[in-house]
């Protein structure tokens, strides 16, 4: 990563601010660009080959920095947009920081953040995954639906406390008729020690009417033995991606994944999945996935991949292929299966 040492003073701030003494701010430009060539042949649409962004990782530059405010305290902050690397386009070309724009204060204690952040869901789902939540073969990402970050959020991130850590965070509606409609409330606790990772978070969106109208849920573990990672992932949901026409009081989709990594040498590792969802409400919508990736780390910030899959729905269902950008390729036809394939490099810096 860049990062360059910018001295701050009342001169420089826009807000005309006064200041006696000249502040120290860290600030790291970074960003992930991630492009793939992806091969998808789907039942009921035929074969699509396709340059596209974001397989393993959402592409994204962004602007992070923090400030020594003494006392153990710093103020920090976080800017980032998401980018298409195939085109050159923003993914969302109405917002300058659609993925996340947040600033807060950090403490021994813990950190506060306020702003548009990443929803726990997303944080943590790729860590019960061997392919870490993104391209055609995490199964777990395919099938799951969540959002991925939430605007006007209060955040509050834990310490490590022997091992555990927890994150909670509510995102205000802003409604006054009833006062909690729309708000969104997360929270998750995971626990770290040698190799055994374990982690649940769980998510709870109201309605206009003040009551709950979504619940998501993630749980998994993972556990490292030698050169070999194992993973397991469970989601479920009860919201429009489990194919209802309308979210449902105890009516469910639930996703269940078995993962795993080998490590060959400290550059090259394979991974292997499989995946089963099924849906409770009454549709019985279900899909299975097979799948098998090969990872290349060329240098500390670049990495090849490619990967291999089969997804196969029954019963109406209609998941499909979607990677980790912006795009859904190539869904079939309810009911139908997809094939597919796809290399790729990842640079970071």
């Amino acid at each position: 990563m860049k990062k360059f040492r910018l001295l701050l003073s009342a001169s420089t701030l826009a807000s005309g601010f006064a200041c006696a003494d000249l502040a120290h701010a860290n600030v790291t430009l970074y960003g992930v660009l991630d492009t793939y060539v992806g091969y998808t042949n789907a039942s009921g649409k035929g074969a699509a080959t396709a340059m596209q962004s974001g397989g393993l990782y959402a592409s994204r530059v962004g602007l992070r920095g923090s400030e020594d405010l003494g006392g153990g305290l710093r103020a920090v902050f976080d800017l980032e947009n998401g980018i298409q690397t195939n085109s050159g386009a923003a993914v969302d070309p109405a917002s300058a920081f659609n993925r996340t724009a947040w600033v807060g204060i950090a403490s021994p204690y813990g950190e506060v953040r306020f702003g548009r952040q990443n929803s726990i869901l997303l944080l943590m789902h790729g860590k019960f995954d061997a392919f870490s939540g993104g391209t055609y073969g995490s199964f777990l990402h395919n099938t799951s639906t969540f959002a991925f970050r939430y605007d006007n959020t209060i955040s509050y991130l834990s310490p490590n406390l022997a091992g555990f850590t927890f994150t909670g965070s509510v995102s205000p509606g802003g409604q006054t008729s009833p006062h909690d409609a729309l708000n969104v409330y997360t929270g998750s606790l995971d626990y770290s020690r040698g190799p055994l990772y374990l982690g649940v978070s769980h998510a709870e969106q109201n309605g206009a009417n003040g009551k709950v109208l979504t619940k998501t849920t993630f749980a998994g573990a993972s556990y490292v033995f030698g050169k070999l990672t194992g993973f397991f992932g469970f989601y479920r949901g009860n919201n429009l991606g489990s194919n209802l026409t309308t979210s449902v009081e105890g009516k469910y989709h639930s996703v269940y994944s078995l993962s795993a990594t080998y490590k060959f040498t400290p550059s090259f590792y394979l991974a292997s999945a499989i995946g089963y969802a099924q849906d409770s409400s009454g549709k019985n919508s279900n899909s299975f996935e097979g799948s098998v990736g090969g990872f290349y780390s060329l240098s500390k910030r670049t990495l090849l991949y490619g990967t291999v899959e089969r997804l196969q729905n029954r019963h109406g269902a209609t998941y499909g292929l979607i990677g980790n950008g912006p795009v859904t390729v190539n869904a079939p036809a309810a009911g139908g299966g997809v094939t597919g394939a796809q290399v790729g490099i990842v640079h970071s810096f």
